[in-house]
């Protein structure tokens, strides 16, 4: 069924590109401009010391100190709490990256695994603040009120998948591993090289995915066009780069603006839903779980973001 919807996609995008070879050509080149100038340099450097640390064992030193606070709040273990925080800082898909990689080295529980991917992707905090904030809807001053907003909505959804899959989320390695350990008198030159090969794989796969759903967004564009409300709703939830710059430009009151715009960035739209199913490539980690955290989020945020616009951050 989904290689079916799948296929269907590309074709679409396929025909798109013989039909409409400049619109195509324009998306395309947005694509990797997207990807080139932003995706790479800020993703690229934590994908390679990421892998480096997981490897290592470095994270858990680093974690040490702040596993209790995860604990807490999320009910994560050490190395769970570690692809969360990376995945709150840095952006889609890093979050689940992480996942995927420390599931598969065995540091994190199927359970838990699954229950991350309903919270740990989520839009990175310059993505926030720079281009949906100031580029695109011009409130630079309500960034204390948009991370509010997103954090909390955020916190209601790990909460609501807490209860419903009851994770494992026991430390399964507990004690930190100190520089003179066996796993770091390894080649640490080697594991460099492996470490760089591993992320420049996952960010040239990442890349191929933006080009393509920049593609099909800008399909959606021209084929919804005749109904300018639908086609910002349609767009966000397939690309939500270009769906925030949609919505930006309409005539939608202020208010709502806001509000779809950080609704289809908690979401990720389609886009970031391949982008995570290329992730989980080789786990046996559903991409359902996935979908459901998102779509509880999204949810989540417009709810939250309408009780709170009591705030009047919109003058």
């Amino acid at each position: 069924m989904r290689s079916g919807i799948l296929c269907t996609l590309l074709f679409f995008v396929f025909v798109y590109l013989l039909r409409f070879p400049e619109d195509a050509f324009q998306a395309s080149a947005s694509g990797v401009t997207l990807w080139f100038f932003h995706v790479l340099p800020s993703l690229l450097p934590f994908m390679i010391l990421s892998d480096f640390f997981i490897h290592t064992g470095l994270a858990s030193v680093l974690l040490q100190k702040t596993k209790g606070i995860f604990r807490f709040l999320f009910g994560l273990s050490m190395y769970g709490s570690y692809a969360f925080l990376l995945g709150l800082f840095c952006g889609y898909p890093m979050g689940s990256k992480l996942t995927a990689d420390l599931f598969a080295e065995g540091k994190i529980t199927k359970s838990e695994a699954q229950y991350l991917l309903t919270i740990c992707n989520n839009p990175g905090p310059m993505f926030v603040s720079s281009y949906l904030l100031v580029d695109t809807l011009h409130l630079s001053h309500a960034a204390g009120h948009t991370f509010l907003i997103l954090y909390l909505s955020l916190f209601l959804t790990s909460l609501i998948f807490r209860l419903l899959l009851k994770p494992d989320c026991r430390d399964l390695t507990t004690a930190p591993v100190s520089p003179s350990s066996e796993s770091f008198r390894k080649s640490v030159s080697h594991m460099i090289d492996a470490s760089i090969m591993h992320a420049f794989e996952t960010i040239t796969k990442l890349g191929g995915y933006i080009i393509l759903f920049s593609i099909l967004a800008s399909l959606v564009v021209r084929c919804s066009s005749p109904v300018p409300v639908l086609s910002v709703f349609l767009t966000g939830f397939t690309e939500m780069t270009t769906g925030i710059a949609l919505v930006g430009a309409s005539s939608l009151k202020l208010s709502w603006r806001y509000l779809l715009s950080l609704t289809f960035a908690s979401f990720g739209g389609l886009s970031c839903i391949a982008q995570t199913r290329g992730m989980l490539v080789g786990t046996p980690l559903s991409i359902r779980t996935y979908i459901a955290g998102k779509t509880v989020h999204a949810v989540c945020t417009l709810f939250v973001g309408w009780l709170l616009l009591f705030v009047q951050i919109f003058h």
